[in-house]
């Protein structure tokens, strides 16, 4: 018998209401995804650049949030930067002496001392400690370039190619049994890799960046009519409900790798990730995958959680058979997620196997 369970003490207290947390990064609509710093001889140069980061959390937290930079592609990167909401901050071993945020209201990174090996992708994740599961937590990106001469052919070496998406993040309001529709431009064309992830979740040791694979469809090595469009794999949890639907974008080299989601249920409720990366016949590798996510909500008058008339222990979640919350005194505390694919079991009060929990 599986006995995972999340502590809920560390789970704020919250009731009904969603709060939902949204990062924009302002430069990636303005510059198409990527920002540079040039060096130059001029005794006046300053070796500084900014990557300017804002967020918004509704309804608002009682508590300030944590503030992450990471660095690398989406879900392998490493946190260069982090200012917890307890107030600690901690700093990348390299970066030590170069990096830094001054406000947690607008979330700025400041790198000086830039080097050609600081080149790649940054992310600013903005996390709800009162939520902190999937509505919580969002994160954009910007891909930096340092020139370390004043020539142009100082590029990175992946080449010129970058990846690139848009997703419309407005919330999708889905009944159960309904279909969901999440929208997402991107770049590399339809031989691109393509994959939509859902997530984060959170493990035992506090870490939330465990992203559940709903559905990829390989690249193509180059452009040949034989090799076709590449192979789509979908997980097992969205099988036959899950589908990737493909449009030529208004651009060269632009395309929409929508995710339609059938016959919706409560544990598909969370937040959805769109990210790909441009054809290997670019000589392109995954450094660089970016990625946006957008929430989807169910739009059902579902059972709140409630303490009324309840013994202390641990309860499932009546609108969500993945989730808990906890009576104690009659206050109520969370609801808070299991592990990825288990159920809360109340008889033995820990998340269990879906075949041994009952789910309305």
């Amino acid at each position: 018998m599986l006995g995972l369970l999340v502590a809920v003490s560390a789970v704020a207290c919250y009731a009904g209401a969603v709060s939902i947390t949204n990062v924009t990064v302002p430069d990636r609509s303005a510059a198409a995804g990527w920002v540079y710093l040039r060096y130059s001889p001029d005794p006046t140069w300053v070796n500084r650049i900014e990557f300017r980061c804002e967020y918004t959390i509704s309804p608002a937290s009682a508590n300030p949030p944590t503030i992450t930079w990471l660095k690398g592609p989406f879900t392998d990167r490493q946190v260069i930067y982090k200012w917890s909401s307890s107030g600690e901050v901690y700093v990348h071993p390299e970066f030590a002496g170069r990096v830094s945020v001054e406000s947690r209201t607008r979330p700025t990174l400041v790198l000086t001392d830039a080097k050609y090996d600081d080149w790649g992708r940054y992310w600013c994740r903005v996390t709800n400690e009162d939520q902190s599961d999937e509505f919580g937590t969002d994160e954009e990106s910007l891909l930096f370039y340092y020139k370390s001469t004043v020539y142009d052919y100082d590029v990175p070496a992946r080449g010129g190619q970058y990846s690139f998406v848009e997703v419309d993040k407005t919330p999708v309001r889905v009944k159960a049994g309904g279909t969901a529709r999440l929208n997402c431009e991107g770049s590399g064309g339809p031989l691109a890799s393509i994959v939509w992830f859902k997530g984060p979740s959170c493990t035992q040791d506090g870490k939330c960046n465990v992203y559940e694979m709903v559905i990829n469809k390989t690249a193509v090595p180059q452009p040949h009519p034989i090799l076709g469009p590449g192979t789509v794999n979908v997980s097992p949890k969205y099988a036959g409900r899950a589908s990737l639907d493909f449009n030529d974008g208004g651009y060269y080299n632009y395309y929409y790798p929508d995710l339609t989601i059938t016959d919706i249920r409560p544990t598909d409720v969370g937040r959805y990730w769109c990210t790909d990366d441009a054809p290997l016949w670019y000589q392109n590798d995954l450094r660089s995958r970016d990625s946006q996510s957008v929430v989807v909500l169910l739009d059902d008058e579902a059972p709140t959680p409630s303490c009324d008339g309840k013994a202390d222990g641990m309860y499932q979640d009546p609108g969500d058979c993945s989730r808990y919350y906890s009576c104690s005194g009659g206050w109520l505390y969370g609801p808070a997620p299991c592990l990825t694919g288990l159920f809360f079991n109340e008889a033995l009060q820990v998340c269990d196997w879906p075949n041994n929990v009952a789910c309305a």
